[in-house]
């Protein structure tokens, strides 16, 4: 009885590790977003352990300020020949979200995608209003002053949970991560709320990460495919005085 119920054990245990190992090599989801216009944004998605499944995607659109002004889920499933030739299923995983920009003010929107806690590939931007005039405001600005501080380490963070373990785009400053503005620093060597220029774009000390210290500046992006595409560069940083 006694070798029965040990070998019972056994099996239930075997069983408990081969399932959790098929869970954690499950398929992700992946998708793209493809296409922005006056009226719709457009992209893919879908699974590679169930092909012919359509998934629920959530399209998200944020000021400048990095305000979520336009959240919108739908499931992927219209059919496209390119993704069955591409051998995503049986082609029946895009979709199309239509969006009315007259509701929001003028300026430069991000847009985003997600499937689950994935971020679709290619974050797109649309501009609302005229691009030349808001070209010719920025040409008109003031020039910064510029002291360099020397060069330091720079790496890249985004929202995803890897990066943020669930931060998202929250900051320990209270202000709400952008890309091309925000910046996680060391204080006791760039305070908060400095603004410093690195390959030409101008950024704002705002947050601050466990791994960040001394000549280290993590820079935030929108995603991780653009936080991988940086890696660790050594660049001259510019403190802007005026």
């Amino acid at each position: 009885m006694k070798i029965r119920h040990l070998t019972a054990s056994f099996i239930l245990a075997v069983g408990f590790v081969m399932a959790s190992a098929f869970t954690a090599l499950a398929a992700v989801p992946t998708g793209r977003l493809e296409k922005v216009t006056d009226t719709e944004i457009t992209g893919w998605a879908w699974q590679k352990d169930m092909p012919n499944t359509p998934i629920t995607v959530r399209v998200a659109v944020l000021d400048e300020d990095g305000t979520e002004v336009f959240s919108q889920k739908i499931t992927a499933s219209q059919y496209r020949d390119d993704l069955e030739m591409d051998g995503k299923g049986n082609g029946c995983h895009g979709f199309s979200i239509p969006i009315d920009w007259s509701a929001l003010e003028d300026g430069v929107y991000t847009i985003e995608g997600y499937s689950g806690d994935r971020t679709l590939t290619r974050t797109l931007t649309y501009t609302k209003g005229d691009p030349q005039e808001a070209a010719g405001d920025e040409a008109a600005a003031e020039t910064p002053q510029l002291v360099s501080l020397g060069t330091f380490k720079t790496t890249g963070y985004c929202p995803c949970v890897r990066c943020s373990e669930g931060w998202g785009r929250h900051t320990c400053t209270g202000a709400t991560a952008t890309a091309r503005h925000t910046i996680a620093v060391d204080p006791k060597v760039i305070p908060y709320g400095t603004q410093v220029m690195i390959n030409g774009v101008i950024y704002t000390a705002e947050d601050r990460g466990g791994g960040v210290r001394g000549n280290h500046i993590d820079i935030f992006f929108d995603n991780h495919s653009e936080t991988l595409q940086h890696g660790t560069q050594n660049l001259e940083v510019f403190l802007v005085t005026a």
